[in-house]
């Protein structure tokens, strides 16, 4: 999850770079027919990383997660997610993708591959929209990974 905290926080610089110029864009003469403002879309998210709770003991277990992210764009836009698997914070032990199943807004995802929608609109107002993310992992299968923290990557891509 650490990780996580780091992409947030990249994440949110990016976007108070991108709104500031947004802000304070002057307009410049443009062709006829030209829009003059470049298209921009933008997500700010949480600086905390996402917490998901304790497990223990063998068979399934079901982890929850909930965070609210917030999109600015002056343009149509698609907010999606994917989720990259989760890690031993100690080293390369990993939780094997065929263990999990993970389900982001309602919507199973294969780990570390595919994406899935999470929102999507027209030009939104200058202070953006929230969009909250639901993250659902069950561990299946009878093999217990070693204890300790285990993190992950919650990649969010807005066009």
């Amino acid at each position: 999850m650490r990780n996580l905290a780091k992409m947030c926080a990249v994440g949110a610089i990016c976007l108070v770079v991108s709104v500031g110029a947004w802000a304070s864009h002057r307009p410049r003469p443009s062709p006829p027919g030209a829009d003059p403002t470049p298209p921009i879309a933008g997500v700010l998210v949480p600086k905390k990383p996402l917490y998901f709770g304790l497990v223990g003991g063998p068979g399934a277990r079901r982890l929850k997660a909930r965070t609210v992210v917030r999109v600015v764009a002056n343009r149509p836009y698609r907010l999606e997610v994917s989720f990259r698997g989760l890690t031993h914070e100690a080293g390369p032990v990993a939780i094997p993708a065929a263990e999990l199943k993970v389900t982001i807004n309602g919507q199973e995802v294969l780990v570390g591959t595919e994406f899935v929608p999470a929102a999507s609109g027209g030009p939104t107002p200058i202070h953006g929209v929230e969009v909250p993310i639901v993250v659902e992992i069950e561990v299946k299968g009878f093999v217990l990974p070693p204890a300790g923290r285990y993190g992950g990557n919650l990649v969010l891509s807005v066009m």
